[in-house]
C-alpha cells in the first residue's frame, strides 16, 4: 500500500473518532490543512467521497462512519505490534526526525559530543521538512520549529530564533555594506519561499519596513524554492540573504558569514525550536541520555546567542 494511503487512513480514523478535521490535526501535531489533504488523496484513490463539505463543516457519509470501529481497531492493533516490535530492538538504536537546513547548519556539527558519550550508537536521522506522525512512524524524538505541540506529547522548549541578514565578508565589503546604509539598491537579495508558516517569520519587505530599509530596493535578486535557507547561496557570494540566526550561526562563528548591519537588526519570531516525543512512552536509558545532552546543548547555545545578540 502506498504510505500516502495509511497516513490518509490514519487521519479519517482520527477525523471520525474526535468529530472534526481540526481536532485531527491537534492530536496528529499537524496542520487542519494537511488532515484535509491527506482525506481528499484517500478519496481519489477510492473514487468516492467520505466527506461531505458544507459551509458548516465536514460531515462524514454512511460508508465512512460504518468503518469507524473496525478502522479504530485495526490501528490500535498497528500500535500494539509496533509496541512490541520496539521492546526487541536494539538498546543502542536512536531514531530522531528534524527539519534539514537545521540538521545541516545546527545539529549535526555538534552531534559528535553525543558520540563521544554514546560510541556504539545505532543513530538514524530523518533530515526533512515532513512533519513526522510519532504516535505511527518509528521514530523516537523530533526536533521541530513550531508551536507548542498537542497535549499528548512531552514538548520541551530548546530556543528562539531570529531573522537578519548576512552574506560573506567579501560580499559585504563588494557592495559597501554597513550599518549606516539604509538603502539596498543594486544590491542582489536572495529572496526564499515559504520557510516556515511561523506568521512572525520576516521576509524582507517586513524586515526593511521594522528597521527603516528603502521598501523599493529590497525587491531585487534571485528567489530559491521552498524550504531552502539560503546560507549555501550566500556562502558562494551570490547575494545577501534573509535568515534564521539558528542556521546561520556555524558560518558566522567560522567567518564564512558575517551581519554586515550588525547583529542588533535582528526580528524576532514567534516559532520555537522544540524536542518533542510521545508523552507517557517509556524512556530507554540512551533516550533519556540524548534528551538531557540536547536540552544541555541548547543551553549552551542560548548563553552563546545572548552575547553575540
Amino acid at each position: 500500500m502506498n504510505v500516502s494511503h495509511l497516513n490518509g487512513l490514519r487521519a479519517l480514523e482520527v477525523t471520525l473518532r474526535k468529530g472534526s478535521f481540526k481536532a485531527a490535526a491537534d492530536e496528529l501535531g499537524v496542520t487542519t490543512a494537511a488532515v484535509g489533504q491527506q482525506i481528499r488523496t484517500l478519496e481519489e484513490f477510492l473514487g468516492h467521497k467520505l466527506f461531505l463539505r458544507t459551509n458548516t463543516g465536514a460531515q462524514p457519509t454512511n460508508d465512512a462512519q460504518s468503518i469507524q470501529q473496525k478502522l479504530s481497531a485495526s490501528f490500535s492493533s498497528i500500535e500494539d505490534i509496533i509496541g512490541q516490535l520496539k521492546v526487541r530492538q536494539s538498546k543502542n538504536r536512536l531514531a530522531v526526525t528534524l527539519p534539514s537546513s537545521f540538521a545541516e547548519n545546527w545539529f549535526t556539527e555538534r552531534l559528535s559530543d553525543f558520540y563521544r558519550l554514546n560510541s556504539e550508537i545505532d543513530l538514524r536521522l530523518d533530515a526533512s521538512n515532513r512533519m513526522v506522525d510519532l504516535l505511527a512512524e518509528d521514530f523516537d524524538f523530533a526536533i521541530r520549529y513550531s508551536e507548542p505541540a498537542p497535549e499528548i506529547y512531552d514538548d520541551v522548549i530548546l530556543f528562539g530564533d531570529f531573522v537578519l541578514p548576512v552574506c560573506t565578508p567579501e560580499f559585504a565589503s563588494q557592495n559597501q555594506l554597513s550599518r549606516d546604509k539604509k538603502s539596498l539598491e543594486r544590491v542582489s537579495l536572495i529572496h526564499l519561499g515559504e520557510r516556515t508558516p511561523d506568521p512572525e517569520w520576516a521576509d524582507w519587505a517586513k524586515w526593511g519596513e521594522a528597521f527603516g530599509f528603502e521598501r523599493d530596493t529590497l525587491q531585487n535578486g534571485i528567489r530559491l524554492t521552498q524550504f531552502n535557507s539560503g546560507i549555501q547561496t550566500a556562502i558562494r557570494g551570490q547575494g545577501l540573504v534573509l535568515c534564521g540566526i539558528v542556521e546561520a550561526y556555524n558560518s558566522i562563528k567560522r567567518g564564512d558569514l558575517v551581519c554586515p548591519f550588525g547583529a542588533e537588526l535582528c526580528y524576532p519570531t514567534s516559532y520555537q525550536y522544540r524536542l518533542t516525543s510521545v508523552r507517557g512512552r517509556e524512556l530507554s536509558k540512551l533516550q533519556i541520555q540524548f534528551k538531557k545532552w540536547v536540552i544541555n546543548t541548547a543551553e549552551k547555545f542560548q548563553a552563546e546567542l545572548v552575547e553575540f545578540l
